[in-house]
């Protein structure tokens, strides 16, 4: 029975007029992942015209957003109909774009004006603001002009400054030097008014002196000084008016921004299609005749919907190859090639120039595997997917082996729960993981939410160790306020015959259960080993490698715990299995030996057997491989088990801690309510600690014992993750307008027709012209 396929891949060809067309058609459907080009014939680069266009184009967009104060959370709060959508006509890409750089220009020249508008409204405010402080000033001396028109030979001027001013006006004013009579009062804390009276013959010397301190001069005018008194009703009218200006000027800006919130948005959203249409856009292949060719995968089942709704778009525009990418044998553009359309277009034979053209490149592609490029989709439940997020810290799958995701999510978190064994604690983690997961629920970044979510499989698992430890908040019973709820018993493994009881009094029984959890562990690595040479169709490859390693470690823990280091009892016959009649009796040493020597001598013996992906290795070369992985294996199983010791050592500390902690509080002597609270006050604190540090040290722990030591026996993690090509609609619409396409002997028979249209206007223009003028 043929395998299920996962991916296909779809390579079509088309006329280059309608590429917009087919990226937006493709982008609409979020099932499709463009397959990259080489990167020695992409020729994408930063330098490139439509990449600096659009970028352009997003500066002026930012800097337009910058002056009306838009913001993306501004979008997400529009109120709108589907079919109240901006909608752009344009003919490709390059048309929207100038289209988006008209409406941007446009906008931002008109923002511009206001702007400036605005800033002249506020030079004029500041000013007649300052003219109405000095003559609130100039009114304490009940001045008029009747006053004024009897200096015949003094001059009265009133000006304002700076308030640091104050020292050099009264130095260069000084009465012994130039006569006057000057006063002065604070408009606020950093500007002052005064006035000043002088002789008018002294008029130079007065200007001289007054540029000494920049001071500006406060116009005495009719309009504001009448024979009576000064005439406030005049200015406040104009302060009324300029402030009513600022408001009409800001009301504008508003609506603006509110009136065309939608086209902004929709002009936003655009621009972030583009920055991936630009990059989708290098992946075609140019053809000949003005055909571009482009690869692309979809997931399995989908390919008959993309490729009937193609047809119906493009008609017989298109043409469309598919291939199955199969994850049990290799795959390339050479086999397994099924040519389901070929339709008709009008600078194309029945698609037979697209094979023709592309023909020296299908030759040095056939021999690459498409499964190295094929994107990978992780499909797990509700319950396993969260781990994904630790699964794509070390890599996605590659398209062709197992993803670990559904195994680490059982493994990581009684890993955990070995190092940070606690009922107690494993609640307080549950229920922050749970706060968490309900918090972030509806966030757009989906790890720290699967982070919530490990964290409380992590509470989880340290509550089940919990209660083989018997632990809870470090006692040996569930007790709370002097009140004892519950009291604690170890639990004992029944296989392995281990009572975990408090790992500071039973360190052999705890370092006993970690190696064997190690062992385990590893040994599941080499399984899921095996179970992806199965998968491959590789399957002496898994018992000759996979199963001989765990063979070898198996055997070697069995020799270790049963016969310890007594070398002698290794070499002597041994009973090893007895089950009732059935005994079996072997040398000891041959439970590691046998495997480790099988190891070295079944990959030549399968290239004597033919096995066709051992074929082109020599015997010899196979013998030495063997040999060097044989012994690094033998290397790395002593350390990858050691490392398996961390648990021992991190539940120790755990203890430790929990005990330290305990101690402190049972140094506060005394009865009552007070000292209850002092001694929960301070086992919370020191709790939150141990949860805390340590908590975050076995995590990091965790996650080291599965990147080194378990998932470097089977996993890559060297696969293309699969991102679909989309574009956001939410705000806008983009109609492409194809043009006709013609052939070149159409577009000679046009040419010729124009040339004698327009010779015939000549003619007919000379005969007017001679005729008038002649």
């Amino acid at each position: 029975m043929a395998e299920k396929s996962v991916m296909v891949l779809f390579r079509v060809n088309i006329n280059q007029n309608y590429r917009d067309l087919l990226l937006q058609h493709l982008s609409q459907l979020y099932l499709v992942h463009i397959k990259t080009r080489p990167e020695e014939s992409a020729k994408f680069e930063r330098d490139d015209v439509l990449f600096e266009r659009i970028n352009n184009l997003s500066q002026s967009l930012e800097s337009l957003f910058k002056s009306l104060d838009i913001t993306e959370s501004d979008f997400q709060k529009l109120s709108f109909e589907p079919d109240e959508r901006k909608k752009f006509e344009v003919k490709d890409i390059d048309d929207l774009i100038n289209q988006l750089v008209n409406e941007i220009n446009y906008y931002s020249n008109r923002i511009n004006e206001l702007k400036n508008n605005r800033t002249s409204i506020e030079i004029e405010l500041e000013k007649i603001n300052t003219i109405h402080g000095s003559y609130l000033f100039l009114e304490k001396y009940k001045l008029t002009r009747d006053k004024l028109m009897k200096f015949k030979l003094l001059e009265f001027k009133a000006f304002t400054t700076f308030a640091k001013n104050l020292e050099n006006i009264e130095n260069i004013f000084e009465f012994s030097h130039f006569p006057n009579f000057l006063h002065y009062d604070y408009l606020s804390n950093e500007r002052i008014a005064f006035f000043i009276i002088y002789p008018k013959e002294n008029e130079d010397e007065f200007r001289e002196r007054i540029r000494l301190i920049h001071a500006e001069e406060v116009p005495i005018l009719k309009k504001y000084l009448l024979s009576d008194g000064i005439n406030f009703p005049r200015i406040a009218k104009e302060i009324k008016f300029v402030i009513t200006s600022l408001n009409k000027n800001q009301k504008e800006l508003d609506r603006l921004r509110d009136d065309h919130l939608l086209l902004f948005a929709a002009a936003y959203e655009i621009v972030k299609n583009l920055e991936e249409y630009n990059w989708v856009s290098h992946q075609f292949e140019e053809l000949s005749l003005n055909r571009l060719s482009l690869s692309f995968y979809l997931p399995k089942g989908k390919e008959k919907e993309i490729q009937q709704g193609l047809i119906e778009k493009f008609e017989d525009k298109i043409t469309i190859d598919s291939i199955d990418i199969t994850k049990s044998k290799f795959v390339s553009l050479k086999e397994d090639r099924d040519h389901v359309h070929s339709g008709k277009s009008k600078d194309a034979k029945e698609g037979t120039i697209s094979k023709e053209e592309t023909a020296v490149k299908e030759k040095e592609e056939e021999k690459k595997d498409l499964r190295h490029s094929a994107p990978t989709i992780m499909r797990n439940n509700f319950f396993v997917r969260p781990f994904e997020t630790v699964t794509k810290m070390y890599g996605v799958p590659a398209y062709s082996e197992i993803d670990p995701t559904p195994i680490i999510a059982i493994t990581f978190p009684i890993l955990f729960g070995i190092m940070f064994g606690d009922i107690g604690h494993g609640l307080v983690l549950i229920i922050a993981g749970l706060v968490g997961a309900i918090i972030y629920r509806n966030k757009k970044g989906k790890d720290f939410l699967n982070f919530c979510w490990i964290i409380l499989y992590c509470g989880v698992g340290a509550v089940i160790i919990g209660f083989l430890y018997g632990e809870f908040f470090g006692m040996h019973e569930i007790k709370l306020f002097n009140t004892v709820f519950m009291h604690l018993e170890p639990m004992t493994i029944p296989i392995l015959n281990i009572t975990l009881y408090n790992p500071l009094d039973n360190i052999m029984s705890v370092f006993k259960f970690a190696v064997l959890v190690g062992v385990f562990h590893l040994n599941l690595g080499w399984f899921v080993q095996f179970l992806n040479y199965w998968k491959q169709k590789r399957k002496f490859l898994g018992f000759t490698d996979s199963l001989m390693k765990i063979l070898l470690l198996t055997g070697g823990t069995i020799l270790i715990f049963t016969f310890g280091f007594d070398v002698y009892s290794w070499l002597e016959p041994q009973v090893i299995f007895n089950f009732g009649a059935f005994t079996f009796s072997t040398f000891p040493i041959l439970l590691p030996l046998v495997p480790g020597l099988l190891l070295i001598v079944l990959k030549p013996l399968g290239k004597v057997l033919h096995i066709s992906y051992l074929s082109e290795e020599s015997v010899g070369g196979l013998i030495g491989e063997g040999t060097m992985e044989t012994f690094e294996t033998l290397l790395s199983i002593m350390s990858n088990v050691a490392s398996y010791i961390r648990l021992l050592a991190l539940a120790l500390a755990h203890i430790s801690l929990m005990v330290a902690i305990t101690a402190m509080g049972n140094l506060v002597q005394g009865e009552g309510i007070v000292n209850d609270i002092i001694n929960l006050v301070g086992s919370i604190f020191g709790n939150m600690i141990v949860i805390l540090l340590e908590g975050l040290l076995v995590f990091i722990n965790a996650i080291r014992l599965h990147f080194y030591e378990f998932f470097f026996k089977f996993y890559q993690g060297s696969g293309v993750n699969f991102i679909p090509f989309y574009s956001d609609d939410i705000y806008s619409v983009i109609n492409f307008k194809i043009s006709s396409i013609k052939d070149v002997i159409s577009e000679e028979i046009d040419r010729e027709i124009e040339s004698k249209i327009t010779q015939k206007d000549i003619m007919e223009a000379e005969k007017l012209v001679s005729k008038k003028y002649m």
